[in-house]
């Protein structure tokens, strides 16, 4: 299932009564998609997995908070955005780059670099916008105010941070001829 998608109204009245068979349904259901919305976002999977476990027991703590029937996915990816940027900020006053542990410090990129090395490589808020935009097809808006951050605030990003991508997927060899070319046009 998808973090779009919305369970039936039966079932979120069974979450509202924390029926632990429903939760673990539920679970089921959106596990998949928020582990991939998270390891996107996190970079690594250890983060993801802490930011989808603790998302998803802030939103069966909180099921009390969700109105309607409608909007519960959403609901649940904004939780596990939250959660995701939560740990960045965590992790962020705590290491250094020495104090990451090996596999963030030397990712040993070669000419061949793909796009989920690029995506780790980007700064927390660039991957996180370029990925909820580009991948989940959420709008600026709807970007915008899961940071507290204004419209141009989030195209203003997506544009960097798109151009960060290309930068770190250009191989060694395009480089060069790029940079050729600038000087001489």
């Amino acid at each position: 299932m998808r973090l779009n998608q919305n369970p039936d109204p039966l079932t979120l009245k069974r979450l509202r009564k924390r029926c632990r068979r429903t939760q673990a349904q539920v679970y089921a259901q959106y596990a998949d998609a928020a582990w991939t919305l998270a390891r996107r976002l996190a970079g690594c999977e250890e983060m993801a997995r802490d930011a989808v476990q603790d998302a998803f027991v802030r939103a069966f703590e909180r099921i009390g908070d969700f109105v309607g029937p409608n909007g519960f996915g959403a609901w649940l990816r904004r939780i596990l955005v939250n959660r995701v940027m939560d740990l960045h900020r965590q992790r962020s006053r705590v290491t250094d780059l020495e104090g990451l542990p090996e596999r963030w410090q030397d990712h040993g990129f070669g000419p061949a670099l793909d796009l989920d090395a690029a995506l780790a490589r980007l700064d927390a808020l660039d991957r996180q916008v370029i990925w909820l935009y580009d991948v989940e097809g959420l709008s600026h808006a709807e970007i915008a105010a899961l940071n507290g951050q204004t419209l141009s605030w989030s195209k203003s990003r997506l544009s960097r941070a798109r151009a960060r991508m290309r930068a770190l997927l250009q191989t060694d060899d395009e480089r060069p001829a790029r940079q050729a070319r600038s000087h001489h046009g």
